[in-house]
């Protein structure tokens, strides 16, 4: 894929109910966290800065970045399912605005829903009712509503990462899909993302427990973001605990999936620069872009922060892009 074809990306959060769910038992590091520091604590009220969103957006074009990840979840008061938006969620047509906004700054905005059971607090008491067909309507109805919103997005990013048991340690309510669970409602939110004609796009995660199911099940249609978050070590970033994660980029090179690797700076400051660099080393063929996740809620004291984070990916860009084309 050609350098400016790609897609530089950064993710921002709209929506913050995504690591613990309103019935959570208190947690004894509660009190020395705000509640944005990395969503783990339940907000009643909207916790989203538009005008520090303004001016994170408005430097993403200088700084090398064409695509912009919006992590809505109950951020918004939908049209279609009020219920879910928290105390002064936007409406639809303030985000509409917003995206408009963003495709006005020469941006490529991209709705993002996560529907994995450890990340979909925000869904209310919808998280409650999985593989049922109220569940299959709600996603259907949600993803419909929110490219209308998006006005055709090219992409949708559906989520689906970390479901498993120590990724909800701390909620009140838990639940875990096997796999044959997990691709039939899996599937059901690619097919609604297929009739929107928008590209699902998921985290890759699930392909290290579950190797054979996903390169069995999982279709070459959707997008791939696999993400390795921590330092590369041995020549070839093969040794460390994290190593799986890292030789995941290679397997999915291998098995003919395009990608768009995640990195962050929020656990390791090279992070992002180690990830790029080495995987333009090794030119690979089927990557689609590469995405930064700063994992700070969108407001001023993260300001400076989610800029550092994506000034990196927009380093590795000028430095390593054009390995790429």
């Amino acid at each position: 894929m050609k350098n400016n074809d790609m897609l530089w990306s950064c993710l921002l959060h709209l929506g913050t109910n995504m690591w613990r769910d309103k019935e959570a038992p208190p947690q004894v590091d509660d009190k020395y966290f705000r509640p944005n520091s990395s969503g783990t604590m339940w907000n009643d009220n909207a916790y989203f800065d538009v005008d520090v969103f303004h001016k994170i957006t408005e430097k993403l074009p200088e700084m090398g970045i064409n695509t912009v990840l919006i992590d809505i979840g109950d951020g918004i008061r939908y049209d279609s399912h009020p219920e879910i938006g928290v105390n002064g969620a936007m409406t639809p047509d303030e985000l509409r605005g917003e995206v408009r906004r963003l495709r006005a700054l020469g941006l490529e905005p991209v709705p993002k829903l996560n529907f994995a059971s450890s990340h979909d607090a925000w869904l209310g008491e919808y998280e409650r009712m999985l593989s049922t067909k109220t569940y299959y309507n709600v996603i259907s109805d949600l993803i419909h509503e929110v490219c209308e919103i998006f006005e055709k997005p090219k992409y949708f990013h559906l989520g689906m990462d970390e479901e498993a048991a120590e990724n909800q340690a701390a909620y009140g309510y838990s639940v875990i899909r096997a796999e044959p669970v997990w691709f039939r409602d899996f599937y059901h939110m690619v097919a609604c993302c297929e009739r929107e004609n928008a590209r699902p796009w998921i985290w890759s995660d699930y392909y290290w427990h579950h190797k054979e199911a996903f390169k069995k099940m999982m279709p070459k249609s959707v997008l791939q973001s696999n993400w390795h978050y921590w330092a590369l070590s041995g020549e070839n970033g093969e040794k460390g605990v994290h190593a799986f994660s890292y030789r995941a980029f290679f397997d999915l090179e291998e098995l003919g999936y395009d990608q768009v690797p995640t990195t962050t700076t929020w656990s390791t400051t090279g992070n992002t620069y180690q990830v790029v660099s080495q995987l333009a080393a090794h030119k690979m063929k089927n990557i689609h872009g590469f995405m930064t996740a700063p994992w700070m809620m969108t407001d001023e004291v993260s300001y400076y922060d989610i800029l550092g984070d994506i000034a990196r990916l927009g380093f590795a860009r000028r430095e390593f892009g054009d390995c790429f084309e």
